[in-house]
């Protein structure tokens, strides 16, 4: 059965949500991997933010135009080493790659939560766990049911539609596993053209 959303109020997701996927569609909008993040600590407080920069510019001391430029990676940069943080949890619009997920790790923070599930290239679940993760395990949560759980895995595909329409990679993965979120995610507005994230989500509300 095809999947698709079904609740059109992104803004009424509980804190920290509306954040994290304003962060995602500043990327998006930007030209670079729609993905947002922001760190939480135990009180509810957004301590800590970042966005996807991997095709965007430097700014706020944060990565950018570079591979390693993931929001999440971002997000995490600013912690101190002298501390643990086992009451801070990273929010995320998609679920974490190894990359991120690892750097989660050695960050000591708490938990993972994440919006959407990423297919090709997520990996909760399948990081082979050294002692390291052992002995600092992370909480890691998601998906979001509904709009909130799919519309960044959506984003997401239309970026690689859009950056690499031919290429190897995202693209001709959906193609074989998830034809049905291609006519989905062609829906939606390629970068220049973007709007606002309501009338985004809109489109590909059924």
């Amino acid at each position: 059965m095809p999947r698709v959303c079904c609740h059109p109020r992104v803004e009424s997701l509980p804190v920290p949500w509306p954040r994290v996927f304003e962060l995602m569609w500043e990327a998006y909008v930007a030209g670079t991997i729609p993905v947002g993040a922001v760190l939480v600590d135990g009180a509810g407080q957004i301590v800590a933010e970042g966005r996807n920069r991997i095709f965007d510019e430097p700014r706020d001391g944060q990565l950018a135009a570079t591979r390693l430029a993931h929001a999440e990676i971002n997000a995490l940069v600013g912690l101190s080493p002298e501390h643990r943080y086992p009451y801070t949890t990273l929010y995320s619009a998609l679920e974490p790659c190894h990359l991120c997920l690892a750097a989660a790790t050695s960050s000591r923070i708490g938990g993972v939560r994440y919006a959407a599930c990423d297919p090709y290239g997520g990996a909760v679940g399948r990081l082979l766990p050294s002692e390291d993760m052992r002995v600092h395990p992370l909480v890691v949560e998601g998906p979001l049911e509904g709009a909130a759980g799919l519309f960044p895995e959506l984003l997401h595909l239309r970026h690689m539609l859009w950056r690499v329409p031919d290429g190897p990679g995202v693209v001709p993965f959906y193609r074989r596993e998830h034809p049905d979120l291609i006519a989905l995610a062609l829906r939606l507005p390629e970068p220049p053209a973007a709007s606002t994230l309501g009338e985004a989500l809109a489109t590909v509300i059924e």
